[in-house]
């Protein structure tokens, strides 16, 4: 029952991110099939996962509108409309978290700190020292300026067609990313619904949908493991010995690794190796 209600929460947000690229697509003046939306969407999220800072997400995607047959300039409008609505729902899930987390935040850095320390205290520095080289190695790798520009070439095409766009178009699609990352960030309560040592549901909502969105800003792909040490820390719920790991598994399993494997599998199926090769790899080399 379990793994059935958080199959139903990812297609929910599969569908709900499907509808939004369409109706995206349509403002911009364009028409997009339901099951083409639902690809391009998992190229997306495998060229997200596997790249830093997500970087490969968009390129993925608008690759894949434009081999849907797509125009350049309807999909560049397409993604400037989707993003136009999306980024307020953005803002107002980051002040949501905020208000949840900061109030107590001395309590829960106490609760962080002192949790089985001596235990892994030693982990943990290891697993820091690790990242910090990581982070080390990928800024002498990772193309420079290259977030900032992704950043910038967003904007500049979501503010240039935002006011040509339906204010409905706008207000529809910011609904929708509601109901996606809503959807997403149940998929972790789902998993634990019923169970009697469940940890409260707002504790388990609210990790969860920051857990899923780190990867934003960690320059790592898929988070880097930073998300694992959160995760196995109690920052989305304690779970009780023996069950936090085969939690966290589940958790990813749903909300990243099957998405990524469907999206690279299509990706190469349809379009070659070569094609999921070069989206695969941006953010990673500098330009020769």
């Amino acid at each position: 029952m379990n793994h059935a209600l958080a199959l139903l929460l990812l297609v929910l947000d599969c569908t709900t991110r499907a509808w939004r690229i369409q109706l995206a697509t349509w403002a911009s003046g364009g028409r997009l099939g339901f099951v083409e939306a639902l690809r391009l969407n998992l190229y997306g999220e495998a060229a997200s996962t596997l790249t830093p800072n997500r970087l490969g997400g968009e390129p993925a995607r608008f690759l894949g509108m434009t081999w849907s047959g797509l125009r350049v300039v309807q999909a560049l409008v397409a993604l400037g409309v989707e993003v136009a609505a999306e980024w307020p729902v953005f803002g107002i899930g980051a002040l949501a978290l905020a208000g949840y987390y900061l109030p107590d935040w001395s309590t829960a850095a106490d609760r962080f700190l002192t949790h089985s320390l001596a235990r892994d205290l030693l982990g943990i520095e290891l697993i820091a020292l690790v990242v910090l080289l990581v982070i080390w190695t990928l800024q002498r790798l990772v193309r420079a300026g290259a977030i900032r520009h992704r950043v910038r070439r967003q904007w500049r095409v979501a503010l240039a067609h935002v006011r040509r766009a339906r204010w409905w178009v706008l207000f529809a699609g910011a609904l929708l990313t509601v109901i996606s990352l809503a959807a997403r960030a149940l998929i972790l309560p789902a998993l634990l619904w019923g169970h009697p040592n469940a940890p409260p549901l707002a504790v388990m909502f609210f990790g969860s949908l920051a857990l899923i969105h780190a990867p934003l800003v960690v320059p790592l792909p898929s988070g880097g493991g930073g998300i694992e040490v959160a995760f196995l820390s109690g920052f989305a719920g304690d779970f009780g010995p023996g069950h936090q790991v085969i939690t966290l598994l589940l958790w990813r399993f749903y909300t990243t690794i099957l998405l990524t494997v469907l999206g690279m599998y299509l990706l190469v199926r349809t379009h070659g190796a070569a094609a999921a090769k070069q989206l695969f790899t941006v953010g990673w080399f500098r330009r020769r």
